[in-house]
C-alpha cells in the first residue's frame, strides 16, 4: 500500500537530484546523482542516504558524511529541521532509521522550500548571472520575506467568501487556467500552509480576477496557486472532480477520500497532478488545531474552529456564509493584452520587503528598535528617540563614522549592522543535542533577540537606563572602531579583495564592532589604540569567507571578535562576566566555541 505522505517526500528528493547547475558552497558539497522516487525505500535507512545525496540544496548548518552512523545523521538533521523535537521525527529499530509522520512532514517542508529556491537559482543562471552571484542570491532566498501585493489599476475591490469562489468554480464561472498563467506549482506543504492560515482565521492576500467581457465569467490574473489549493483541499476542483469520476468507487470520493485513494492506488504525484485532496498538517497536542491535524477535509467538516471570535464548523467556514472573507480585485472589461500586461507588472513589481524592513514594522513598538534607527542614522530625526535626546545622547558623529565605512541609509542596512552586533554579543544561540551551538541565520537571530526583549526573557532592554547606556556605548564603540582604523587590514574588510579596497563588508564590521563594544563597556579602549600594529597583523590573516552560509558567517564573526580581544591581552572569561554585569547576559563564551568551526 502506498503511503502518500512518504511518497511526496520521495518525489521531492528525486526532483532535487535531477541534473542542473548547483550553488558554489564550501565544504566539498557536490551535485547529486539523479535518482527516481521509486528507488527510495522508507522501510530501510535508504531514504536517509538519499537526503545526504541532495544536501547541497538544503542550506543546512550541520555537515554529514556517508561514514556517519545513520542514527547520528538523523539526529543532526532533525535537530536542525525541528529543534527540540528531533526524537519525534524518527525511530530506530534493529539498526534501521525509520521516518515518522512528524519527521516526514518536517522533511517535506524543507524539501519543498528547497525545490522552490532551486528553481529561482536556475532562473538566475539562465539570466546569465555568475554562479557566485547566483549562490549569494540563493542563500538570501532562505530568509526572503513574502512579496508585497501590487497596486490596483482600474479595478474594483470586493470580498468573497470561500463558498463564493467554490460555487463560481463549480458553475464554470472561473477560468482557473488562462493561457498566461503558469501551471499549478505548489507542493502539498505550500498548500497545507495556506489551509492552516484559513483554519486559524488569518487573512489571505488578494485574489486578482479579470471579468471576461460583460459576462459573469472571470479569469484568474493572480491567486491561481491559492485558489487551486483551496479547491483541492475541499475536493471541489473542477478538474479534480472530473478525474475522480473516472476512477473506482467515486461514491467515496467526498466522504472518505483516504479509502478512495487506497482503492485507486494513488501516488502523491497522481494526487497533485490530478487536483485531488490533500491532508492538513499535523499539530502538537497543545495546538488549537490539534484535532484537525493530518486529516482530509471530508473527515473534519464538523469539527469546530474559531473564526473572527466565533466558533463555527469547518464546513461553515468553507461551504457557507460566515465572517471569513478573501479580498478580491476585479478588472472589468480588460483586453487579453492588458491582462498580460497587468500580470507582468504584478510579477515584476519592484523590490520585495527585506528582512530589515519587516523587522522594523514588527518590532517598532520596542524602544530598542527606535534606538537603533536613531543611533545608526537610518532615522536621524530627534522625534524617533526623544528619550535619548532628552538624556543628551548625540549620535551625529556615529552617523558620519558609519557612512565612512560605506553603508548608506537605504533599506535599514545600518540598523541591521548595529542590531546584529548587539544580538551577537548578548544572545547565546540555542544548543543542539551534542551541546554545540546552532548558527541561525542573521535575520532569525536578530528577530529572536527582539522577541526575547518583547516577551520579557531579556526584559532588561526595556529599561530606560539600560537603553541609554547601550546607546552611549554603541556610539563610543563606533568611534573606537574609526579611531583605530589602521588596525583593520584591507584584506580583513572585503572578503579578500585587493589592498586598495576601502569599503567594508558586513561581517568584518560586525566582528570588529563586537570587540570594540566589549572594550568600551570594560573601559579598555586604550588597549586597541595602543595595540593597533598587533591587531593589523592579526586582521591581515583574516580574509573574509567566500561563502555566506550561516555557520561560516558565525565562525568568521566569532573568530574575529575573540581573536582581537585575545591579541589585546584581554581575558575572554573576564570579558564575558563584564558583559553579563552590564547587560544581564552574554554570548562571549559561546563565541569562543562557535569560532572553532573555522579553526
Amino acid at each position: 500500500m502506498i503511503d502518500l505522505d512518504y511518497d511526496q517526500v520521495g518525489s521531492l528528493l528525486s526532483e532535487l537530484s535531477q541534473p542542473g547547475p548547483v550553488p558554489k558552497l564550501e565544504g566539498g558539497l557536490r551535485a547529486p546523482r539523479a535518482f527516481d522516487a521509486s528507488e527510495i525505500s522508507f522501510e530501510t535507512s535508504e531514504w536517509l542516504a538519499r537526503v545526504l545525496e541532495i544536501t547541497i540544496w538544503l542550506n543546512l548548518d550541520a555537515s554529514f558524511s556517508k561514514e556517519d552512523a545513520p542514527e547520528d545523521v538523523a539526529l543532526r538533521l532533525f535537530d536542525e529541521l525541528s529543534p527540540g523535537q528531533a526524537g519525534t521525527c524518527f525511530s530506530v529499530a534493529n539498526g534501521t532509521v525509520e521516518l515518522t509522520e512528524i519527521g516526514a512532514q518536517a522533511l517535506e517542508e524543507r524539501l519543498s522550500r528547497a525545490v522552490s529556491n532551486r528553481a529561482s537559482f536556475a532562473q538566475l543562471i539562465d539570466d546569465e548571472r555568475s554562479v557566485a552571484a547566483s549562490t549569494e542570491a540563493w542563500l538570501e532566498m532562505w530568509n526572503e520575506p513574502a512579496a508585497v501585493e501590487p497596486l490596483s489599476i482600474n479595478a474594483s475591490v470586493d470580498k468573497w467568501r470561500i463558498y463564493d469562489l467554490a460555487g463560481r468554480a463549480a458553475q464554470s464561472q472561473l477560468e482557473l487556467n488562462p493561457t498566461y498563467q503558469r501551471d499549478f506549482v505548489w507542493s502539498n506543504s505550500d498548500s497545507q500552509m495556506l489551509i492552516e492560515s484559513i483554519l486559524r482565521g488569518i487573512p489571505l492576500p488578494s485574489i486578482i480576477l479579470a471579468r471576461v467581457s460583460s459576462s459573469q465569467r472571470y479569469q484568474i490574473v493572480d491567486g491561481k496557486q491559492r485558489l487551486t489549493a483551496i479547491l483541492r483541499f475541499m475536493g471541489s476542483h473542477p478538474e479534480g472532480l472530473e478525474n475522480a469520476k473516472s476512477m473506482k468507487e467515486y461514491a467515496s470520493f467526498k466522504t472518505n477520500f483516504g479509502l478512495f485513494a487506497r482503492r485507486n492506488q494513488l501516488r502523491a504525484t497522481d494526487i497533485r497532478e490530478k487536483y485531488l485532496p490533500f491532508k492538513t498538517k499535523k499539530y502538537g497536542a497543545d495546538d488549537p488545531l490539534a484535532k484537525l491535524g493530518g486529516r482530509y477535509y471530508c473527515d473534519i467538516r464538523d469539527e469546530p474552529v474559531q473564526i473572527a471570535g466565533e466558533t463555527i464548523t469547518v464546513a461553515d467556514l468553507f461551504e457557507r456564509a460566515c465572517d471569513y472573507f478573501i479580498p478580491v480585485l476585479i478588472y472589468k472589461d480588460t483586453q487579453v493584452r492588458d491582462i498580460h500586461r497587468v500580470f507582468r507588472l504584478y510579477n515584476q513589481q519592484g523590490m520585495k520587503l527585506n528582512a530589515e524592513e519587516i523587522r522594523n514594522a514588527v518590532f517598532n513598538h520596542l524602544q530598542i528598535s527606535r534606538l537603533m534607527l536613531f543611533v545608526s542614522g537610518d532615522r536621524p530625526e530627534e522625534s524617533i528617540a526623544p528619550e535619548l535626546v532628552e538624556a543628551g545622547v548625540d549620535p551625529t558623529e556615529a552617523h558620519e563614522n558609519i557612512r565612512s565605512l560605506g553603508f548608506g541609509i537605504t533599506r535599514f542596512r545600518r540598523t541591521k549592522i548595529l542590531l546584529w552586533a548587539v544580538a551577537t554579543l548578548i544572545l547565546r544561540p540555542t544548543q543542539a543535542s551534542d551541546k554545540s551551538y546552532r548558527t541561525p541565520s542573521t535575520a532569525s537571530h536578530i528577530d529572536e533577540f527582539l522577541r526575547s526583549i518583547d516577551d520579557g526573557r531579556l526584559g532588561q532592554f526595556k529599561s530606560k537606563a539600560t537603553l541609554e547606556k547601550l546607546a552611549r556605548e554603541l556610539i563610543a564603540a563606533i568611534e573606537l572602531q574609526q579611531l583605530a582604523s589602521d588596525a583593520w587590514h584591507p584584506r580583513f574588510r572585503r572578503k579578500g579583495k585587493s589592498e586598495m579596497a576601502s569599503r567594508w563588508e558586513e561581517l568584518p564590521v560586525v566582528g570588529s564592532l563586537v570587540a570594540c563594544l566589549v572594550l568600551v563597556l570594560m573601559g579598555e579602549q586604550d588597549r586597541l589604540i595602543n595595540g593597533v600594529e598587533g591587531v593589523r597583523e592579526l586582521t591581515a590573516r583574516m580574509v573574509g569567507p567566500a561563502s555566506t552560509q550561516n555557520k561560516t558567517q558565525w565562525a568568521h564573526i566569532a573568530n574575529s571578535a575573540i581573536s582581537i580581544l585575545e591579541t589585546l591581552g584581554l581575558d575572554v572569561a573576564v570579558a564575558d562576566e563584564a558583559v553579563k554585569d552590564r547587560y544581564g547576559d552574554s554570548a562571549v563564551m559561546a563565541l569562543t566555541e562557535i569560532r572553532k568551526i573555522s579553526l
